[in-house]
């Protein structure tokens, strides 16, 4: 349980960061945007603080730090999400 805890509490901000970005990018509220990330997680069937570290990542034009395969999906959903106007 402590573990769990633990988890969730180091994978938050980088959550929080994208879920920033989104609100900016696409001036949605934060619930839409959790949501959105939430979406792309179950749709690339990959956690979604992996998800989120993406996102961060391609907004600072910095390496994923999830492994490239990995981040390939995210990228494929988060066009996905673009292109059906979901962001």
């Amino acid at each position: 349980m402590v573990d769990h805890l633990r988890r969730a509490l180091d994978t938050q901000p980088v959550i929080d960061q994208a879920k920033g970005m989104l609100m900016l990018l696409w001036s949605q509220p934060a619930d839409d945007a959790f949501s959105q990330l939430r979406l792309i997680s179950q749709r690339a069937n990959v956690k979604l603080h992996e998800v989120a570290a993406v996102v961060v990542a391609s907004g600072i034009r910095q390496p994923s730090p999830v492994e490239e395969a990995t981040a390939a999906k995210v990228l494929t959903e988060l066009g996905w999400a673009l292109g059906r106007n979901l962001l």
